[in-house]
């Protein structure tokens, strides 16, 4: 059976970390008869582009310039919410803790996890639609989603009584903070909220609208290549304020109450999280993601590439890492010392 490029890439990488590996324990032979065992590093994957990228690039540099194995695990929010404080997973690269603030705050306050900081800039979360169909209908704030026309040239297939809006993945929280927001805004009256299982299914009902030149209205984030890719109009809605994200959030906690007002989430940081053992078992792994800072434009341009070159980030991992790692060299060279430099660019020439 023929191997496939993935695969003997990181055959190729792994059989020259082992041998690496192997004069370190050679060379300290004398002060020790057992090698050093390096815990393995589980990372979470609640299944989007750009936490694919993040996720390649961290387990990448931490195999190749500390020696941990590393593990990525496909898991939904809530289920990470519960492996990362538990310590099943140690690191989640893209913490999005605006949508899951209480959980966050507690977990902090009660000494499970951590966060490490940014691993890139404000990630804007929004409701859309094709900017031409902003322009044949004259969309421009969520009020205008309410017309009539507007309601009929969204309609649902299963129910064209009303217009379909595509919703974010089940099981992530923005699935529900959307519920409340649409609820709050009156949108639940003239609108199903399409719920899909997957980020595959939610893109192909943004991307295949685009592709037909039809109607879609959804919910999206960035940076993403979906969202780069495509002319997007943004709908807009009331400012954010801390008050109304109170009055989103208990929407969001009980599908019987509807918020007294809504508005456009917070643009925040992305930061990553890690459960408070990974100190103590990899201090040297926490201290680089301590200052792991990928950047929202490297992300744009990694998605661009994958999307223009037919690379799925989710599985070519190496590939991905590589294009990060030999393309924005002067942010990655900032997150660790020289030797652990040196480590990842021998890794890379040996792919």
């Amino acid at each position: 059976m023929e191997l496939t490029d993935t695969y003997k890439r990181k055959w190729k990488l792994w059989m020259m970390l082992t041998a690496l590996a192997a004069i370190a324990v050679i060379g300290a032979a004398c002060g020790s008869d057992e090698p050093e065992v390096k815990a393995t590093i589980n990372l979470s994957d609640t299944q989007f582009e750009s936490l694919w990228i993040n996720n390649a690039v961290a387990e990448f540099v931490i195999e190749a310039a500390y020696g941990n194995p590393v593990e990525t695990i496909q898991m939904t929010t809530v289920i990470m919410q519960t492996a990362l404080a538990n310590g099943d997973v140690d690191v989640n690269m893209e913490l999005w803790e605006q949508n899951l603030i209480e959980w966050h705050d507690e977990e902090i306050a009660n000494g499970n996890i951590e966060n490490l900081g940014m691993t890139y800039e404000g990630g804007p979360q929004f409701f859309i639609v094709p900017t031409y169909t902003a322009e044949e209908f004259g969309i421009v704030t969520i009020e205008d989603m309410k017309k009539p026309e507007v309601v009929a040239a969204l309609a649902d297939p299963e129910d064209p009584s009303k217009g379909a809006f595509i919703n974010c993945v089940s099981g992530w929280q923005c699935a529900e903070i959307n519920r409340a927001k649409f609820q709050a805004y009156g949108l639940d009256e003239f609108y199903n909220i399409i719920t899909l299982g997957s980020t595959g299914a939610m893109d192909a009902g943004l991307q295949g609208p685009q592709i037909a030149k039809t109607p879609t209205f959804g919910y999206y984030w960035a940076p993403t290549s979906l969202y780069g890719s495509y002319d997007w109009t943004i709908v807009e809605e009331p400012a954010y304020t801390a008050a109304c994200w109170d009055e989103v959030i208990k929407g969001q906690a009980d599908a019987s109450y509807t918020p007294a007002e809504a508005c456009a989430y917070e643009s925040l940081p992305i930061n990553k999280g890690i459960n408070t053992g990974l100190r103590e078992a990899a201090p040297d792994v926490v201290a680089m993601l301590e200052k792991m800072m990928v950047g929202i434009s490297p992300i744009s341009k990694t998605a661009a590439w994958a999307l223009e070159n037919d690379v799925d980030v989710s599985a070519d991992k190496i590939a991905t890492a590589k294009y990060y790692l030999e393309n924005f060299e002067d942010s990655w060279t900032q997150w660790m010392d020289d030797d652990a430099v040196k480590a990842v660019k021998d890794a890379l020439a040996a792919l």
